[in-house]
Parts: C-alpha cells; structure tokens; sequence
C-alpha cells in the first residue's frame, strides 16, 4: 500500500494571529489522512473501536522548514514505516503547492487494549492488511528529559473536558500540543516558529482530570522544554527548537 496522500487548503480557522498553522491542527490533518489509509486495511480508529482496541501514539519528531499559511493549499501525506513485537511505526509529511516538502513526521504507535487498558502485541496479520512490514531493528527517538527546572510564574493550569476527550477515552494527542504553546509568551510565539519537535506521552489524562503545563525557556538557544504533569507524574514531555 502507498502513501495516502489528502489536499487541504489552510483555514483562518486553522490559523493562529500570524497565519500559520496551529500545531494541534497540523496534527489532526495528520492523523486524517493517516486514519483513511488505515481504512484501506480494516485498521482505521473505527476499525479498531468495533475490536475494542485503539492506536496510541507514544513519541513524535518533527522536522519543521516552514509551517503552510492561512489560503494555502498544501498535501498531506501518511505511511507505514514498519513495526516489531510491540510498536507501530508511521511517517507523515506535507508538501508545498511545488512538491517541496515543508515538513516531515516520524512516529511510534502502540495498540490499546480499550477495556483492560493494557497495550497489545503487534499482531502480524493485522499490520500487513494496510501494509506494513516487520523491521529487524527497532527505531530511536529523541529520550526528552524531565526538567529540573522551570519557570513557575508561566505554569499553566487545565482540567480536561469532554471535547478534549478522543475515541481512545483519555485526552486526545492533540490537546497536548495547544497547552504547551500556551505555556509561552506570545510576543515570542510571534516571532520564533517551531524547527524540530521532540514530544513523548507518557501516561494518560482522562475526564476531569486536572494538569499543569511547565516550561523552561532558553531564548538565546532557541529551546524551550516542556511538561505537562498530572497529580506529580509526567504525562508528556517535549522539547522545541525554534528559529
């Protein structure tokens, strides 16, 4: 199975107050285009729901050349990247109206037990219906690290509603994304844009829960380093470099 690849055009909806694409947006047009390729092979998230199992993504990297504006019509792309005993591997990318490619993913899934809430081994003949293909040697990602330090007066406080809720029953991937630019200053979100983006989820956050979002920001390195921890433990950590 090849690429599935999806036109979208970029919204002022999808926009934040400079035209760019949000991040979360960004994200829920990948995981769309990821979800009607995995419908080709019976794995989509409704798929799954009717097995009573769910995709959940534990780690993203992200390479940014740019983020696609506000009444541009870009190409979004998803694909298999292969999978061993208990991780499924995807990659997704956008392309500029040229065919340049403004922005590449690489990410580790895991399949969720929906009702005892464990994770389950891949299972072969499920991953070859959409594709994929079982690797030899397992992918790293970026080990982002818990942060020693951070910047109180910036913390961020949320309790999870229920449209922040996804077919998985916890907060969805998404969500994340939006607490963790919210947590920096918006005279430097104006002005930086994301370049590389390390994020790893750790644990799950459900209904009604509440988190706090912390930051460290090195302004002149360009990094910022982030957290969101619910009741003392970490559910996400992220690291951004920006330019």
């Amino acid at each position: 199975m090849s690429a599935y690849k999806m036109k979208h055009t970029i919204t002022f909806s999808d926009a934040d107050e400079q035209g760019r694409i949000k991040l979360s947006t960004l994200v829920s047009y990948m995981m769309e285009t990821s979800n009607r390729q995995l419908a080709q092979g019976n794995a989509s998230v409704e798929d799954f729901i009717k097995r009573g199992i769910g995709w959940v993504v534990l780690d993203y990297h992200f390479e940014i050349e740019r983020l696609p504006k506000a009444n541009e019509t870009v190409i979004f792309s998803a694909d298999v990247a292969g999978y061993n005993r208990f991780f499924a591997y995807r990659d997704f990318g956008v392309t500029d109206a040229t065919g340049h490619e403004i922005i590449t993913v690489h990410s580790q899934w895991v399949v969720l037990d929906l009702k005892e809430r464990k994770i389950k081994e891949a299972d072969p003949e499920l991953m070859e219906s959409f594709g994929n293909y079982e690797l030899k040697k397992m992918p790293r990602f970026k080990r982002v690290r818990p942060l020693k330090e951070y910047d109180q007066k910036n913390d961020q406080k949320y309790q999870v509603r229920y449209y922040d809720l996804d077919t998985n029953h916890h907060l969805t991937n998404t969500k994340y994304f939006d607490w963790i630019i919210d947590s920096l200053p918006r005279d430097f979100l104006n002005e930086h844009q994301p370049q590389i983006i390390d994020i790893c989820f750790k644990k799950e956050i459900h209904y009604g829960e509440d988190a706090i979002a912390h930051v460290s920001l090195e302004t002149e390195k360009l990094i910022s380093r982030h957290e969101v921890v619910h009741e003392d433990d970490i559910a996400t950590l992220a690291e951004i470099t920006w330019k």
